[in-house]
């Protein structure tokens, strides 16, 4: 039983009973010629000396049989293990020290070559309307899937945004907190299901491991990890949202916050974001596109009704056709005098006819 183990099947065991931290369990296992051997040693009732400091205790045989054939069922349910020594490992150790060095996935294989930026949306469970205006606008601006969305499946934003994304056209992926042969809440089910035709569902505990309040706080800071880009839509004063924002700015992904009433719960924590100076002002949908480093469509409503005014329409055409441009491009290629330029340029920044970006540019 114990002569024939893969590498996964080795560092599935060695990850369950050895108790060293992701970072440590790496470093021993790279520092060891034959894994196997070792695994081997501790059932036959061995120490092994780690370091000057530590020894590793023999392990269980009983313990490490039952947790061999949960590691073999879930491989049979169709549960893909993915290493940190694998291609598909969807972490970068050197910016997560914690990453787990096991994690299980399910869902759609012909994705698993991902090389498009993956933006994580994450919020409260008691979403409000103006939550979901927030995504909703957001995925009618991002009408090209150029990246990916990653969420927790829970209620409220996380599920919500998943939802719009998918139907919006893009791949999008979840994280779970607990075994992937079940989902939680139940309700998500059929969810999870269909954003599993093009994404991943991912955990890193195996079948059988039930969810509790601390898995779900450790699940998000994979979210966080994955993510390049972590945006908080609504966040009470406390919650899980946050924790995942203290994650990404440990592991250093852009932490993007939306502004909301300071007299409404569910904007406390992101208006303590952007007050704290750890988030971006979230102004609008291409804030992220900026974050992610892709393009956004045109709007097409602004596209239709140019403005009536000859010197704004200068401007606006201008932008329309070098897709962005800086105050001092359009002051030498309108011919205008800088005062006229910058007063039109802010008129038609609040009404709505451009985007001021944040390196200063302008864009339709």
């Amino acid at each position: 039983m114990f002569s024939k183990l893969t590498t996964h099947e080795t560092l599935f065991l060695l990850s369950q009973f050895l108790g060293l931290s992701p970072k440590k369990l790496r470093e021993f296992f790279l520092q060891n010629f034959d894994n196997q051997q070792i695994v081997e040693c501790l059932i036959r009732g061995e120490s092994i000396k780690y370091s000057s400091v530590y020894k590793i205790n023999p392990l269980d045989k009983i313990k490490c049989l039952k947790a061999l054939e949960i590691y073999r069922k879930q491989e049979e349910m169709g549960v893909r293990t993915i290493s940190f020594l694998d291609k598909e490992y969807p972490f970068n150790s050197n910016k997560m020290s914690d990453a787990p060095v096991l994690i299980y996935r399910t869902g759609d294989a012909s994705t698993s070559n991902r090389r498009l930026p993956l933006l994580a949306i994450v919020g409260t469970r008691k979403m409000t309307a103006y939550g979901k205006a927030q995504i909703d606008e957001f995925f009618q601006i991002a009408q090209e899937p150029n990246f990916e969305v990653i969420s927790g499946l829970a209620y409220g934003i996380d599920s919500y945004s998943q939802s719009v994304a998918s139907n919006s056209g893009f791949t999008v992926h979840s994280v779970l907190a607990h075994g992937l042969d079940h989902t939680y809440p139940k309700s998500h089910i059929s969810l999870r299901k269909g954003l599993e035709q093009k994404g991943f569902t991912f955990s890193e505990y195996p079948i059988q491991s039930s969810a509790h309040k601390g898995r779900f706080l450790a699940r998000n800071r994979l979210i966080a990890g994955m993510a390049d880009v972590v945006w908080v839509v609504e966040s009470a004063e406390r919650g899980g949202s946050l924790v995942t924002a203290n994650f990404a700015k440990d592991y250093h992904s852009h932490l993007v916050a939306s502004p909301g009433d300071i007299h409404k719960e569910a904007s406390q924590g992101c208006n303590r974001l952007i007050a704290n100076h750890s988030a971006s002002l979230y102004e609008r949908p291409e804030t992220i596109a900026t974050h992610l480093g892709v393009q956004f469509p045109l709007r097409k409503s602004l596209s239709k009704k140019p403005p009536k005014d000859p010197e704004i329409l200068k401007i606006y055409e201008l932008l329309k056709f070098h897709q962005k441009l800086y105050p001092s491009q359009i002051i030498q290629l309108s011919g205008l005098e800088k005062d006229t330029v910058l007063e039109l340029l802010l008129k038609m920044h609040l009404e709505d006819q451009v985007i001021h970006n944040p390196d200063n540019s302008y864009s339709i």
